[in-house]
């Protein structure tokens, strides 16, 4: 027995039958459009001076799309899905859910300020101080 095989039993219990009203092309699909949303609203609402309402909401959506994009990215390698119909390859869930990823520590997990100090002045040659 693989040790994973009682994990991905919990998880497809867990997300996947809300994942499993379609195929997994149709829910891939489904996926980027919410994805797409989540970077308007995020134009619209949280860059700026955004509200704690704002902010809470990101958090549990972006968490929710993180957590999609993981079982469906490890649902077709597993079954080995070919997304090329819809234009995308399975890289292409990974890779956007890396980048929902770096969503999440942006508006979440705040750089310190002496570190992004350093990371401009490496990068500019000054402070900005």
């Amino acid at each position: 027995m693989i040790i994973a095989e009682p994990l991905a039993y919990m998880l497809r219990e867990t997300r996947r039958e809300r994942l499993a009203e379609s195929s997994l092309l149709a829910e891939a699909v489904r996926w980027f459009e919410h994805c797409r949303m989540l970077r308007y609203f995020e134009n619209e609402h949280l860059l700026g001076q955004p509200n704690e309402e704002s902010r809470r909401a990101h958090r549990v959506v972006v968490s929710d799309l993180i957590a999609d994009g993981e079982l469906l990215a490890w649902q077709a390698r597993c079954e080995r899905v070919d997304f090329s119909t819809a234009g995308f390859k399975v890289e292409d869930i990974e890779a956007e859910t890396r980048l929902l990823r770096d969503s999440f520590a942006l508006f979440h997990e705040p750089m310190p300020a002496d570190e992004a100090e350093q990371i401009l002045e490496s990068a500019f040659g000054q402070r900005t101080a």
